[in-house]
């Protein structure tokens, strides 16, 4: 005998959705995103689309850091798409660090990526940073005096044999890691450098003010990389999150080397600036 059942209606009694909880940020969402245009007949894919110009507005400002974001059903009747080009379109931008998913909350904007201009400058990172005001956080794995690799010899133009002051720290931008570097002296240029104490201090900074010794120029080159395992263990990195390798020397005003300067370096923490013109 078949015995028909009743149907039962979803209860809605659970977390309030983010229409009834959040109101105006979705007003606010809607307004915002009204400027978006989907195409179906572009070559690009619906939830590239969709990606690309909601981190525009991310970047831009429009869409407020650490505001709401409503559902992904919300989503599918605002663009007008289904729930994959939806889910795709964050996954996207949550591996950008530009939508935050957080578990029993939702979706929010992510605060953007700082920026800096360390590369293009003369100033430090760490100083390029706090000039942006940004909280920065230091940890100092090795500061000794050792004798000078064949690599630091040939950038410092040192003779074999010389010693070297090496500097091996990791420091983190807003609580996220923004570099592991490492960093040698000519250990005669930055005497008894080794017994400082670095901690939350800029090592370009204290060369300056305890030695007079200033960087003028520098030559750096740069490439992707994936990290190594003692950068992925001391930034607490994935395997298979690509950085960026920074090799740069930098020169005092007589033209003679001062830093050997290595670094894995984490865009997403700030991105790299750089301003041309002609």
């Amino acid at each position: 005998m078949n015995v028909s059942r009743p149907t039962v209606k979803a209860s809605r009694t659970g977390r309030p959705s983010f229409e009834q909880s959040d109101g105006h940020a979705t007003e606010a969402f809607r307004r915002e995103c009204s400027r978006i245009v989907l195409s179906r007949e572009a070559a690009a894919p619906l939830w590239l689309q969709l990606s690309d110009q909601l981190e525009n507005l991310i970047l831009s400002g429009k869409l407020a850091p650490e505001s709401r974001i409503p559902s992904e059903t919300a989503l599918c009747e605002i663009f007008h798409v289904s729930r994959p080009v939806v889910r795709s379109a964050l996954s996207a931008l949550a591996a950008r660090g530009l939508v935050n998913k957080l578990p029993r909350k939702g979706m929010f904007i992510g605060k953007p990526a700082r920026e800096s201009d360390f590369v293009t400058s003369n100033v430090s990172l760490f100083d390029d940073m706090i000039a942006r005001g940004a909280k920065i956080r230091t940890r100092t794995f090795e500061l000794a005096k050792s004798r000078a690799s064949a690599d630091e010899c040939a950038a410092l133009e040192l003779a074999d044999g010389a010693d070297v002051v090496r500097v091996a720290r990791v420091f983190w931008v807003d609580e996220r890691p923004i570099t592991y570097t490492n960093i040698a002296f000519p250990a005669d240029k930055v005497p008894d450098f080794e017994k400082a104490d670095l901690e939350g201090q800029s090592i370009l900074g204290m060369v300056r003010d305890l030695y007079g010794r200033q960087l003028v120029r520098a030559e750096r080159w740069f490439s992707a990389t994936m990290p190594s395992e003692e950068a992925q263990e001391r930034m607490d990195v994935a395997a298979d999150k690509p950085l960026i390798w920074i090799e740069s020397i930098g020169y005092e005003k007589d033209g003679t080397p001062l830093e050997y300067y290595r670094a894995f370096y984490n865009s997403q923490a700030a991105r790299i600036h750089v301003s041309v013109s002609n």
